[in-house]
């Protein structure tokens, strides 16, 4: 009889020990990154005498980023792996790998969120958040995913955007900062071809730099910067910085149709409509009639328009700076947050 109940004794601490294991599970179970920790590509941020981090936080060597980002291993693990950061290089390769080797320092890291990863409203994400597991249902709860910014690049070895979690990421990244609504910043949002590029190209976001009294442009444009002449300078009307007609709000994206017989001018952008006339400083915006600082005249055969209401009546933020310098940029918020 005691053999029995000993018997029994033994089965029932297995299987009460069952569940506790499965919860530390962690570090214990063969991590699907493991190679890339041996090879040197990826290194803890507070490695233990494994090398591996109890955060689940690793930086990634440059140049082996995409490797990692997209790999099978990722795909075929239940475990929930980010990789986010920048792939946009500000230094040669070589000397990135170098800093890499020496300091541990990349601009992109591999997140395994099964892990107790990070604080949340002072509680590690595990203990606020539930089971982190790859599309088990705690894995959908916003609150997971404010933990990340724009940087995000793929989950489990697929660009972000095609997996389930697309909506409750934006949903996310749009409670942190509502701008990234703006068109001007979505669409890096949601097309993925800007994965590891969208903090860069919402960072230093599109538009046009111009000068009050010369006719140079720079565009600013999907992290290209171009530079050209307007059709005549941008001139200082008592304090009212004046535009052509072309040339300016063009390069913002916006359509601009000129009426020569009715001398009408219609300027569309971002869903918004903004129609002016010659000799009028009253404008029709989106079908109201708003007063305007100046009227819109003719100049040296170049129609002027009154720069900021124009740009900023079609959701564009303007900036003058003390040298003259004037920044009118495609969103309508001039300074996101480092969300």
């Amino acid at each position: 009889m005691k053999k029995i109940i000993s018997a029994i004794i033994a089965v029932l601490l297995i299987f009460l020990s069952i569940p506790a294991f499965a919860q530390t599970g962690g570090q214990e179970e063969e991590l699907p990154y493991q190679e890339w920790i041996d090879k040197g590509w990826i290194k803890a941020v507070s490695p233990d005498e494994k090398g591996h981090d109890k955060l689940g936080w690793y930086y990634i060597m440059p140049g082996k980023e995409k490797e990692i980002a997209y790999s099978d291993k990722l795909k075929n693990t239940d475990r929930l792996i980010v990789v986010a950061g920048s792939l946009y290089y500000d230094k040669p390769l070589e000397e990135l790998v170098k800093i890499y080797k020496e300091q541990g320092f990349s601009d992109v890291c591999l997140y395994d969120l099964t892990t107790k990863i990070g604080y949340l409203d002072g509680y590690l994400a595990n203990d606020y958040i539930g089971t982190v597991r790859y599309n088990h249902p705690d894995t959908f709860k916003v609150a997971l995913w404010k933990q990340f910014t724009v940087g995000l690049i793929t989950v489990n070895g697929v660009d972000w955007q095609k997996t389930p979690y697309k909506d409750v990421i934006l949903q996310a990244l749009y409670s942190r900062w509502e701008g990234l609504k703006d068109p001007a910043y979505n669409k890096y949002l949601i097309d993925p071809k800007w994965n590891g590029y969208t903090m860069e190209c919402i960072y230093n976001w599109d538009g046009v730099d111009v000068w009050i009294g010369k006719d140079n442009i720079t565009v600013r444009y999907e992290l290209k910067e171009n530079k050209g002449k307007l059709p005549t300078r941008v001139i200082s009307d008592n304090g009212v910085a004046m535009i052509p007609l072309r040339g300016v709000m063009e390069e913002l994206g916006a359509v601009v149709d000129y009426n020569a017989k009715t001398q009408q001018i219609t300027i569309k952008d971002k869903g918004k409509t903004v129609v002016l006339k010659i000799g009028s400083d009253t404008a029709v915006v989106d079908g109201k009639a708003v007063k305007m600082p100046r009227k819109v005249y003719v100049k040296n055969g170049y129609t002027m328009l009154p720069l900021r209401f124009v740009a900023e009546n079609l959701d564009h933020a303007v900036e003058y700076l003390n040298d003259g310098t004037i920044m009118i940029w495609r969103a309508k918020y001039t300074t996101p947050p480092r969300i």
